[in-house]
């Protein structure tokens, strides 16, 4: 056996084309899904979902709450620099171990064989519940977007919470219905998008910067520090902080259609590092332009809709500033719609695996569109059932939103984290991308830290004294989360979750716990079959 296993693993070094056939995506046995994505194509998948320039147009109100521009500007550069660590680390586990299974895969290949069928579960779960609560996310920003701009141009219209939701369902109903009638046009509708997204800054920074009559001065936007919170200095600006790690969240988002490249162990870590990177030459340059073009911040601060706002004190015209905000709309429902996929692919993936409730139901490709169209659907249904708390209490649901990005960001740094507890190299396989032996711990031991940095201060309220409105519910979601997974698992779960399986030529592989076995994606139950 140990032979043979040590030929196999010679076979798989020598022919990388091989390797990226067979890791791709090990949790299934043959290809189902099309491998329609090219390089471009994939980063546009995975910009059009971080979109950092427009995901912090839609956030940024919070930091400024917490301490002016100061906390919005200094608080996007930690974000940046913490999120490169991070996104170095999970791009080496990419491209070491390439799936549609994303994180709950990497944490099963690092994990000792004991643990590693109850640690890929748990994070099957959280990714998933993440990816949900991401696309909720975005779809509540273009809603509350639509209602707004409608409020504006008719001012007798006063937007109920059900109303909101409303849209909200409509735009959810859209962007899975392009998602699974329309599979193969998604490659080109990306491009369209990373197109669209990058021409929209380049038109908000010339239109804010030739129109703007009226700028703050360097000292109120780096200096003037604004804190109405509660908390003191220092506290403010750092709680602040966890809200700017927005700009870079859902930084995975190619990982989930590895299967779907004909090169993921290269690809996948390639539009990683560039989605990263043309986001902050995009984010950071546009704050700095915003900042200096807002002469009213109590009425940035108290707009429905911030961004419009800075456009129209900085163009002074209505016209204007509707036209951008209008393509800020269109390009963040395209990110819903790369949500969407992203969600639906890491459901089918993880049912294929037996991790989700009527796992053969969502785990079947349509025969007509060759898409995740069950997974896709279930997940609709989940993030519009969901929009109902929106209805009850926005306190409730905007804590929800805030799980979005701690739960993405636990993802991050889990498998990490027992990788180098474990030893780095000892578990990891050869891989195109590689940090090698400084950088790579550095990188694994700071995305830790922070995320448990970030933990804690996402459990605390943005103001003091607490009311009902400043009120965190974050921890409570923590909790409720954690209870659906241990239900799941203990009601019957870990008898049939067996983890992942990989068929190569037709034999099915289980190797140890020994070097080998960190070479090939195993299985912790060769004869299981999903």
């Amino acid at each position: 056996m140990n032979d043979s296993m040590s030929k196999l693993a010679d076979q798989l070094d020598a022919k990388s084309d091989d390797v990226d056939h067979v890791v791709s995506d090990p949790s299934h046995k043959s290809e189902e899904l099309p491998r329609q994505f090219s390089l471009f194509s994939t980063l546009a998948f995975g910009f059009s979902m971080t979109n950092s320039w427009l995901g912090y147009s839609a956030t940024f109100i919070t930091p400024l709450l917490l301490g002016g521009s100061p906390t919005v500007f200094f608080g996007l550069i930690a974000a940046s620099i913490a999120s490169c660590f991070i996104t170095a680390g999970l791009a080496e586990l990419a491209s070491a171990y390439p799936s549609s299974g994303g994180q709950y895969h990497f944490a099963y290949m690092v994990s000792p064989p004991k643990y590693r069928t109850l640690v890929a579960f748990i994070m099957g779960w959280l990714s998933v519940v993440a990816w949900a609560l991401t696309s909720a996310s975005t779809a509540l920003v273009c809603a509350q977007m639509i209602g707004s701009l409608a409020g504006i141009y008719n001012p007798s219209y006063i937007g109920e919470a059900w109303q909101t939701w409303m849209i909200y369902v409509l735009l959810v109903l859209i962007a899975t219905g392009i998602v699974c009638l329309l599979p193969s046009c998604l490659p080109r509708g990306e491009m369209v998008m990373f197109v669209s997204s990058f021409l929209g800054f380049i038109a908000s920074f010339i239109v804010v910067l030739a129109t703007q009559k009226h700028t703050q001065s360097a000292k109120a936007v780096f200096i003037d520090f604004k804190n109405n919170s509660g908390w003191s200095d220092g506290t403010s600006f750092i709680i602040g902080l966890g809200t700017c790690m927005y700009a870079f969240l859902a930084i995975d988002g190619a990982c989930h259609i590895a299967g779907e490249l004909p090169n993921p162990r290269s690809d996948v870590p390639r539009a990683m590092g560039l989605t990263m990177l043309i986001g902050m030459m995009t984010v950071i340059p546009w704050t700095v332009v915003f900042l200096f073009s807002i002469t009213d911040i109590d009425a940035v601060a108290s707009s429905s809709i911030p961004v419009y706002t800075i456009y129209l004190q900085a163009t002074q015209s209505q016209s204007a500033a509707t036209v951008l905000t209008v393509w800020i709309l269109f390009v963040y429902f395209g990110a819903l719609v790369s949500c969407i996929v992203t969600t639906g692919r890491l459901a089918y993936a993880f049912s294929r695996d037996g991790g989700l409730p009527c796992a053969g139901f969502f785990a079947q490709i349509h025969h007509k569109y060759h898409a995740p169209v069950n997974a896709t659907v279930g997940c609709a249904v989940v993030i519009i059932t969901y929009g109902l708390i929106y209805i009850a209490s926005v306190t409730a649901f905007n804590s929800f939103i805030s799980m979005s990005i701690l739960s993405l960001n636990l993802t991050y740094a889990l498998p990490q984290a027992i990788l180098l507890v474990r030893g780095r190299e000892r578990i990891l396989p050869k891989r195109p991308f590689n940090l090698g032996h400084y950088l790579g711990p550095i990188c694994n031991a700071f995305s830790i830290i922070w995320v448990l940095f970030i933990t804690i201060l996402f459990c605390f309220p943005t103001s003091v004294p607490t009311t009902t409105v400043s009120m965190n519910y974050v921890s409570v979601v923590i909790t409720g989360i954690s209870l659906l997974i241990m239900v799941s698992w203990w009601g019957g779960k870990r008898k049939t979750f067996s983890g992942l399986t990989i068929e190569i030529q037709g034999l099915e592989v289980a190797p140890q716990d020994n070097h080998l076995s960190s070479s090939i994606p195993s299985t912790g139950n060769t004869s299981s079959s999903h």
